[in-house]
């Protein structure tokens, strides 16, 4: 039998995590010929299939993940070792990342509109961790429930109407300043909240932040619901922070890391930082 070439291990790695031919010739900056070609020659001295191509449609085959999980634990302990990196980059959104500054060796991006982005960040190794508030999952990642809040009323102190607390009909009537989620193409709060009577508020303004939403409510008589973590800043503003008048649903945080880092001594520290600061 002729010497394994170990340059074959990565295509196969990346057509793998991407279930895409086309994808793992971009990563790697190879045309798709040279990846198809790539996994024929892995296939042939294997003597088994990887990859079944029907249409558009790809499917990995059973003896594909088994030798997934044999070689991708070596291949990561090699970039590792060459891996020169002194800095950890995390995504989390702006509720999250505001609480999480001044950690040594880590820098801090606001999460990217999709949650497709982040998976494909993740695969691709430009951030090394995510902390998000994700509604679809992946085979190939883990999500670890690191924090939970739920969302907050906030207003000027000098608000006409709302005093300490606000109810259910003030809440109805007043001018709303509301934050919309890119991904899920609705408002924060119609997305969290548990019932159905909230679809015909007067909304006055719309921001992209939570930041946004706590300086359009400055000086203003209008009100807005924002991430409870955020409370500090809120008040530091001269705004009330109240509970909303009706159920609403926490926002649940997961610290998202693809499977490779489990074992990981390094990636591992990286996550217990986190989860000192957030839990």
């Amino acid at each position: 039998m002729h010497d394994f070439d170990m340059n074959l291990i990565k295509p196969f790695i990346k057509v793998y995590e991407f279930n895409s031919f086309t994808k793992a010739a971009e990563f790697l900056d190879v045309s798709q010929p040279a990846i198809s070609a790539s996994i024929k020659r892995l296939e042939d001295y294997l003597g088994y299939q990887l990859f079944i191509r029907s249409g558009r449609n790809l499917t990995t085959t059973t003896s594909a993940q088994q030798f997934y999980q044999q070689v991708v634990s070596v291949i990561d302990v090699v970039d590792n070792a060459i891996d020169t990196k002194k800095q950890f980059i995390v995504t989390a959104p702006e509720s999250i990342l505001l609480q999480l500054i001044g950690l040594p060796n880590i820098q801090l991006i606001e999460s990217g509109d999709t949650e497709d982005k982040t998976f494909n960040d993740l695969r691709m190794r430009t951030i090394d961790l995510a902390i998000d508030n994700i509604t679809q999952k992946d085979s190939n990642f883990c999500f670890e429930l690191i924090h939970t809040e739920p969302l907050v009323l906030i207003c000027c102190q000098n608000h006409p109407e709302i005093q300490g607390q606000v109810s259910l009909e003030q809440y109805r009537q007043a001018g709303h300043v509301v934050m919309k989620l890119l991904r899920h193409n609705m408002h924060a709060v119609e997305f969290f909240s548990k019932t159905t009577i909230l679809r015909e508020r007067d909304v006055k303004v719309q921001v992209s932040s939570p930041a946004n939403l706590m300086l359009a409510v400055q000086g203003t008589p209008y009100i807005a619901a924002m991430p409870a973590g955020l409370s500090h800043i809120a008040k530091s503003l001269n705004l009330q922070v109240l509970p909303l008048p009706f159920a609403i649903s926490d926002i649940e945080y997961h610290m998202i890391y693809h499977k490779r880092f489990i074992k990981d001594p390094v990636h591992k520290k990286l996550r217990e930082t986190f989860k000192a600061k957030l839990i």
